[in-house]
């Protein structure tokens, strides 16, 4: 919302110089495509984030360029008033920028964690990472709290812990009607980390679950399959001369087919052929089935570029276009992997309750990883998407994949 808010100043701002400068209706349209760029590119260089206390002079510099760089695009257009508008609309990003953070979000507030054990290691290692909030430890008991919160000013109360005793609910419900918030643990990593932890959930949690739209709503999967259609021919005509290139490198580096076909587990666990570039050697799975990993000696060099890029996996939009997969949503698995991880990830299952996607949140949020417990936190976030789905969601990861994309951080 603060960034939406953001934009929208600068929206107006940008709206208003050109109205005052009278612009014709062609310079018009071409100065809001200028516009549009400077925010895409102000948001993949992480230059929109509000969650943090100080920005360095390198990541204004960046600000200054980015904007330079496409008002010089519209100079060249001979606008005469570019200059204006530009130092305008650097010197208000940058004013406005500082504002929300020092108004209404960078403001330190001090949390404690009520609890301990894993619940407790594992808050403190998310807060660790979390702007705006000042750990203090507490490693007193449940009649202490009281004091402890009011003594260090505690804006928000964890709890570490997933069920209460009466007389911790009762001392922890009198902090949470003063000054104090007070958040559970699955709600703190559902709401911040922005997963579900399958460690701790069980049936009776995910029954009174809010969301899991997505599985009962017509118009909202409807929605959805509009927008991989429109998405799927979209990135397929401005990505076309790419596949085409990659085509014709993959014939040339190494023997074999150019396109790799392999079935994979989609909705309701019903096997589907998805296709890919092929980036690995021919003979990469002579000794059966295995895991990916990271630097595998199987992959050939443009094959590695490609997986950086995810230019391997543009063929995929044939799968989202024959409705075999959504362009947004957990990543198909192969059966023999499934019936393994099954064993050892509880409700790993789930995922198979909607269309396997092209990306996801999963592979936006987490690093590469090949192993179990690499799974199963890619399935915490697979669940998370799954209950809190939204285009407005699926616009986001689209955002995020565009950054993998264009730095090269897929896998």
């Amino acid at each position: 919302m603060l960034r939406v808010f953001y934009i929208s100043v600068l929206g107006i701002v940008f709206s208003v110089l050109t109205n005052i400068f009278t612009l014709t209706s062609e310079m018009n349209f071409v100065g809001y495509l200028v516009f549009f760029f400077i925010i895409l590119s102000l948001y993949l260089f992480d230059l929109m984030n509000f969650d943090t206390p100080n920005y360095s002079l390198k990541n204004y510099l960046i600000v200054f360029g980015i904007n330079f760089l496409f008002f010089l695009i519209w100079f060249l257009m001979s606008w005469e008033f570019w200059l204006i508008v530009f130092f305008i609309i650097f010197i208000s990003s940058v004013v406005l920028l500082r504002l929300i953070i020092n108004l209404s979000v960078y403001n330190v507030k001090p949390v404690t964690i009520y609890g301990v054990g894993d619940l407790k290691l594992n808050l403190e290692k998310s807060l660790e990472r979390l702007e705006g909030y000042r750990y203090i430890n507490y490693c007193g008991n449940i009649d202490d709290l009281e004091q402890f919160v009011k003594k260090n000013q505690i804006k928000l109360l964890l709890l570490g812990k997933l069920k209460l005793e009466d007389k911790e609910i009762d001392k922890i419900l009198k902090i949470k009607l003063r000054d104090t918030n007070v958040m559970g643990y699955l709600d703190y990593m559902l709401e911040i980390e922005k997963k579900i932890e399958v460690s701790y959930i069980n049936e009776e949690w995910l029954l009174n679950a809010y969301g899991f739209e997505i599985l009962r709503s017509k118009i909202q999967n409807k929605i959805k399959r509009v927008f991989d259609i429109g998405m799927s021919i979209i990135i397929g005509t401005l990505t076309l001369p790419i596949m085409v290139i990659a085509a014709i490198v993959v014939k040339l580096e190494s023997p074999g087919g150019t396109i790799y076909s392999q079935a994979r587990v989609g909705e309701n666990e019903k096997e589907f052929m998805v296709y890919k570039f092929r980036s690995m050697s021919q003979d990469a799975e002579k000794d059966g089935a295995k895991w990916a990993q990271k630097n595998d000696p199987r992959v050939t060099k443009f094959g590695n570029f490609m997986r950086k890029t995810r230019i391997d996996e543009l063929p995929q939009l044939l799968n989202v276009i024959r409705g075999d997969m959504s362009f947004i949503g957990p990543r198909p698995e192969r059966m023999v992997f499934i019936k393994e991880l099954e064993k050892q990830i509880p409700y790993y299952g789930l995922r198979h309750m909607i269309k396997p996607g092209l990306t996801g949140w999963a592979q936006v949020m987490y690093p590469y990883g090949a192993t179990v417990e690499d799974a199963k936190c890619k399935l915490e976030y697979d669940l998370y998407y799954i209950k809190c789905y939204s285009l407005y969601l699926d616009i986001i990861i689209l955002f995020k994949t565009l950054k993998t994309v264009v730095f090269g951080k897929g896998r």
